[in-house]
């Protein structure tokens, strides 16, 4: 939702800007309107004017006015800076746990089911569009900082029943940013500290509402479930992919 905002807030300042561009000669007009005495020449605005008259009088509100600008044009620009400044976090993050992947004492956790929320837990694939992420457990909102985070709940990737990912579409990396795309028979690679398993599409991706816990229901077959924000930039419905385990489950 956050995104939303965003756009709907620097086109409104962009416009402004426009318009303030263009109305120069009558911003002039309408100050010089303000601090000469009414026997000075006409400036093209009235000086009677209701608008005109207030802001005379009141000084403090012009001020309060200029400053209510200064102050929306820096929460636009900041807000437009959030999603790069959250890709490049997630960048540095990414980093940090491709090397956690590998080591021993990852190795070790896992096998254990003791890795911990927001460590390494599995690396996703999907060639069909571009994704090559290492997936966190847990999706805590600390956790989902790395893109894509392991339902807790729900068996370990590669393994016998539903396995769930949830990943940001927008921030954060955004790697499930074109998960809509997927076709029935695309590719999800799923490559674990123990071994590599792959899934493919079942079907058309579909929308549920976020309240719809059913997309990572327990399940006797080998599925996968990823989930992400549905429209982009909003987080009131969910967008589900489901894939089928191709061969046997791996087991710990």
């Amino acid at each position: 939702m956050i995104e939303i905002v965003a756009v709907a807030l620097v086109v409104a300042v962009f416009a402004a800007a426009v318009a303030v561009a263009r109305g120069t000669r009558s911003r002039t007009s309408m100050l010089r309107a303000l601090d000469q005495p009414s026997s000075a020449p006409s400036t093209g605005v009235d000086p009677s004017a209701p608008l005109v008259r207030f802001l005379r009088r009141h000084r403090g509100a012009r001020l309060t006015l200029s400053g209510l600008s200064v102050v929306l044009g820096l929460v636009a620009a900041g807000m437009l800076a959030y999603p790069f400044y959250t890709n490049l976090y997630q960048s540095r993050l990414q980093e940090r746990l491709d090397r956690q992947l590998v080591s021993p004492a990852l190795q070790q956790a896992y096998k254990a089911r003791s890795v911990g929320t927001g460590d390494a837990l599995t690396r996703i694939k999907i060639p069909a569009i571009g994704v090559d992420v290492v997936v966190v457990e847990g999706t805590t909102a600390s956790a989902l900082r790395a893109g894509a985070g392991h339902y807790p709940q729900t068996p370990l990737p590669c393994e016998a029943g539903n396995v769930g990912i949830a990943g940001h579409r927008t921030t954060y990396g955004k790697p499930f940013h074109n998960l809509d795309l997927l076709r029935a028979g695309d590719e999800i690679i799923l490559q674990t500290p123990v071994g590599t398993c792959t899934y493919k599409v079942a079907k058309a991706p579909f929308v549920v509402l976020p309240s719809d816990t059913s997309v990572v229901a327990p399940s006797k077959d080998g599925e996968l479930t990823l989930t992400t924000c549905h429209p982009k930039g909003s987080a009131s419905h969910r967008l589900v992919v489901r894939a089928v385990l191709q061969g046997p489950a791996i087991s710990t």
